[in-house]
């Protein structure tokens, strides 16, 4: 017998935990042989900041700060910013 090990990141605003668990193991339990045992638990709850959340968008989902739109907008551009000094 062997353990296979799975790691799933849901990102949300807002989710019910044990719905998610329940959503899993349903979804496992109906795609895989039936003697194949499974263990489905939240490991908990991380909160970002909204710096710190880009950075892990982009490190567990591979989503950049480009891809969604939502990076800095700058004032003045780095030229602009060079003459002005």
């Amino acid at each position: 017998m062997r353990t296979y090990d799975f790691a799933v990141a849901v990102a949300s605003d807002a989710l019910d935990t044990e719905v998610v668990e329940d959503t899993i193991r349903q979804a496992l339990a109906d795609g895989l042989p039936e003697d194949t045992l499974v263990v489905v638990k939240a490991q908990g709850i991380k909160d970002y900041s909204e710096q710190g959340w880009k950075v892990a968008r982009n490190r567990k989902f591979g989503v950049s700060v480009k891809q969604a739109g939502d990076g800095h907008k700058a004032k003045t551009t780095k030229v602009e910013a060079e003459t002005v000094a």
